[in-house]
């Protein structure tokens, strides 16, 4: 893509990001997710565009509602810079179809992310979303592709599961939600023979994470983890960096 698409990709991608934070959030909520006009999440006060710049806003406020001055949740915050360096990647280095696909694909992530941070739970609306576009991209590498994507998900899914119940068998807990499985199972599509790299990367997060952070419970959200892993193995994927590793 050109230069001036590719700057006009930053603003976008923060408003779309924003957009998909918000809906992510709201889902975990049990709110409607993808309509409604833009509130404070603690006094449900409506924002008008000067507290709803991407970025910006969140900054200048720093990082609190200007009517009842409760912390914004970070998650807004997140999704904008995420989107906005997504949407850029993606119009940089991939041609305009790959890069839409991409790009959407991304914002499904950061939604499910946002939601899984939040409740615990991934939609699994993100899961067959992320299937589709992640079968569309491989398509567009062609039947190989496709046929890795399809293996490579059968075999995710099956080993994952098989996990979770070893787990559960031996410890009680299958330490891997199901939400996860098939997250992992639709990025795969997309991934194909490469799909193990991404879950040693989301693998290696989440204990540099658990290392860092010491949550209470000892449990992490894997979601995020295992969106920005798959996401960023499948950007590489597409644009060509991995070489023989994948068709």
């Amino acid at each position: 893509m050109n230069a001036v698409a590719v700057i006009a990709a930053l603003p976008l991608g923060a408003v779309v990001g924003s957009f998909a934070a918000t809906a992510g959030l709201r889902w975990a909520r049990g709110e409607q997710a993808l309509s409604g006009r833009s509130r404070c999440d603690a006094c449900a006060a409506p924002l008008g565009f000067g507290a709803t710049v991407p970025i910006l806003s969140y900054v200048r406020l720093g990082g609190a509602c200007a009517a009842c001055r409760a912390p914004i949740h970070p998650g807004h915050f997140a999704g904008e810079v995420l989107g906005a360096s997504l949407v850029v990647a993606s119009a940089a280095l991939l041609p305009i179809g790959p890069a839409v696909a991409a790009a959407v694909l991304g914002l499904v992530l950061i939604a499910a992310g946002a939601a899984d941070v939040a409740s615990r739970r991934l939609p699994d609306l993100a899961s067959v979303l992320a299937a589709v576009l992640g079968l569309g991209l491989a398509l567009l590498r062609g039947p190989t592709a496709i046929l890795a994507g399809l293996a490579a998900a059968a075999l995710t899914g099956g080993i994952l599961l098989l996990l979770r119940r070893s787990f559960a068998a031996r410890r009680g807990d299958p330490g891997l939600g199901l939400g996860d499985v098939k997250l992992a199972a639709a990025l795969a599509l997309w991934l194909g023979s490469v799909t193990p790299w991404a879950l040693a990367l989301a693998g290696l997060m989440g204990l540099v994470q658990m290392r860092l952070f010491k949550p209470a419970d000892g449990r992490i959200a894997f979601g995020p983890l295992l969106a920005a892993s798959g996401w960023s193995v499948g950007l590489a994927l597409q644009v060509g960096l991995l070489g023989d590793l994948a068709p």
